[in-house]
């Protein structure tokens, strides 16, 4: 949002409408494989689902979803209080289900143990609602709706970057078919892209104004806030971090007997990334700050 609002699109020669909201991972899936929409930003276990069930042809083009947390209802102040605690489960088979997942198993061979999934419903409301009910005592969130369950004294307990999963699970996509067809588009595209990343992690005043509308956010100062907790680890050069899509298809590997053995680097196509590190163009837009 950030990339279209600034004119960046434009900039770099691609005339793009208004950015579609397609419902979550499943129909950025569902959009790319109709040809309704050519890139999509999204997390990765969807498309890599797709993929291996030879739904799709997915490749991820560069990385960059936001940072996620667990956390705890008001009361609960450390991980180790979630030992025997039961911790929101959405059921989607999307990224919250693989974190959930993920980080029982962490905790478990952490020595807590005893942390269970429960089903509560998806969106940042009904998560807050389960926290705050006590129906369940954790759950997986994202800023900016986590910062609000902060503000009414829930707190962070684990942060995924402490597991390298942060700006690592996600990022844009594209049909592999599509890319190869059109590379001077798809170039223009993350070329964009990457200056837009490069004016979100230096125009704060921009950044939270598009975070505010795009969000939907009556308070602004959460939006400030959602800011200064994502912006320090947003990457300079926002590369497909293939050692964490890796570690995601081998815990998926325990439910999903296509993911045994996956590589995943047969889904990442970083060479326009790449490029635009090589030939100096992320250096001259850090010159200019």
């Amino acid at each position: 949002m950030v990339t279209w609002k600034a004119g960046l699109f434009a900039k770099h020669g691609l005339a793009i409408e208004r950015p579609c909201i397609m419902g979550g991972a499943k129909g950025v899936v569902r959009g790319l494989m109709s040809g309704e929409i050519q890139f999509g930003n999204m997390a990765a276990p969807a498309p890599l689902r797709a993929n291996l069930k030879g739904e799709a042809d997915l490749v991820f083009l560069t990385g960059g979803i936001n940072q996620q947390f667990v956390i705890g209802r008001p009361g609960i102040k450390s991980r180790e209080e979630l030992a025997g605690k039961k911790i929101g489960l959405v059921g989607d088979g999307g990224l919250n289900d693989a974190l959930v997942k993920f980080i029982i198993e962490k905790l478990d061979a952490a020595g807590i143990k005893g942390l269970g999934a429960e089903s509560i419903a998806p969106g940042g409301e009904a998560e807050l609602e389960a926290l705050l009910s006590g129906k369940v005592d954790a759950v997986v969130g994202t800023p900016p709706e986590c910062i609000d369950a902060h503000r009414k004294g829930c707190q962070y307990l684990i942060d995924f970057a402490e597991y390298r999963l942060n700006y690592a699970l996600g990022g844009i996509a594209a049909r592999r078919d599509y890319v190869e067809r059109n590379p001077e588009i798809t170039r223009k595209f993350i070329t964009a892209y990457v200056e837009g990343m490069h004016r979100y992690r230096t125009d704060r005043e921009f950044t939270v104004s598009v975070q505010a509308e795009y969000s939907g956010i009556a308070d602004r100062t959460v939006a400030e806030e959602t800011y200064d907790l994502t912006q320090p680890g947003m990457p300079r050069v926002p590369y497909p971090i293939v050692a964490s899509l890796q570690t995601l298809l081998d815990f998926m590997a325990k439910e999903l007997p296509e993911a045994k053995n996956a590589d995943a680097k047969n889904f990442v196509d970083d060479r326009f990334v790449r490029e635009l590190e090589e030939n100096g163009f992320v250096a001259s837009l850090e010159a200019k700050e």
